[in-house]
Protein backbone atom coordinates (compact mmCIF):
# COMPACT_ATOMS: atom_id res chain seq x y z
CA UNK A 1 0.00 0.00 0.00
CA UNK A 2 1.07 3.12 -1.05
CA UNK A 3 1.87 6.15 2.26
CA UNK A 4 1.22 8.91 -0.30
CA UNK A 5 -1.43 11.52 1.00
CA UNK A 6 -4.41 12.80 -0.43
CA UNK A 7 -5.88 15.82 -0.06
CA UNK A 8 -9.19 17.02 -0.69
CA UNK A 9 -9.75 19.78 -3.55
CA UNK A 10 -12.83 20.92 -1.65
CA UNK A 11 -12.64 20.82 2.49
CA UNK A 12 -8.89 20.69 2.38
CA UNK A 13 -8.89 17.48 4.75
CA UNK A 14 -6.76 14.30 4.10
CA UNK A 15 -8.77 11.61 2.49
CA UNK A 16 -8.49 8.31 3.72
CA UNK A 17 -8.20 5.60 1.83
CA UNK A 18 -11.28 3.23 1.77
CA UNK A 19 -14.04 1.73 -0.02
CA UNK A 20 -15.05 4.98 -2.05
CA UNK A 21 -13.03 7.60 -1.14
CA UNK A 22 -9.76 8.41 -2.90
CA UNK A 23 -12.08 10.04 -5.72
CA UNK A 24 -10.06 11.90 -8.72
CA UNK A 25 -11.76 14.31 -11.27
CA UNK A 26 -9.78 15.00 -14.68
CA UNK A 27 -10.13 18.35 -15.93
CA UNK A 28 -9.66 19.23 -18.95
CA UNK A 29 -9.65 22.50 -20.73
CA UNK A 30 -10.13 22.91 -24.04
CA UNK A 31 -12.23 20.32 -24.50
CA UNK A 32 -13.64 21.41 -27.73
CA UNK A 33 -10.12 21.67 -29.67
CA UNK A 34 -7.49 19.12 -31.02
CA UNK A 35 -5.92 17.23 -28.39
CA UNK A 36 -2.65 19.27 -28.36
CA UNK A 37 -4.09 22.21 -27.44
CA UNK A 38 -6.01 20.80 -24.54
CA UNK A 39 -4.40 20.76 -20.61
CA UNK A 40 -5.13 18.09 -17.95
CA UNK A 41 -4.96 18.30 -14.17
CA UNK A 42 -5.73 15.33 -11.80
CA UNK A 43 -7.77 16.79 -8.22
CA UNK A 44 -8.71 14.90 -5.33
CA UNK A 45 -11.71 15.10 -3.25
CA UNK A 46 -13.96 12.99 -0.82
CA UNK A 47 -17.24 11.56 -2.82
CA UNK A 48 -19.23 13.24 -0.68
CA UNK A 49 -17.61 16.76 -1.07
CA UNK A 50 -17.95 15.99 -4.91
CA UNK A 51 -21.32 15.24 -4.21
CA UNK A 52 -22.57 18.35 -2.09
CA UNK A 53 -21.17 20.67 -5.18
CA UNK A 54 -23.26 19.20 -7.41
CA UNK A 55 -26.63 20.93 -8.72
CA UNK A 56 -29.85 18.64 -8.06
CA UNK A 57 -30.23 17.32 -11.71
CA UNK A 58 -26.91 16.50 -12.36
CA UNK A 59 -26.31 12.81 -11.49
CA UNK A 60 -23.36 11.39 -9.66
CA UNK A 61 -23.41 7.46 -10.78
CA UNK A 62 -20.57 6.63 -9.13
CA UNK A 63 -21.31 7.31 -6.33
CA UNK A 64 -24.82 4.83 -6.58
CA UNK A 65 -22.45 2.05 -5.01
CA UNK A 66 -22.67 3.28 -1.95
CA UNK A 67 -26.49 3.90 -1.30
Amino acid sequence: MSNQKYQCCFCDKNIESNQFDITALIVVSNWDKKQDLQQEQQLFCHIECLRSKLVDNVPLYIADIIE
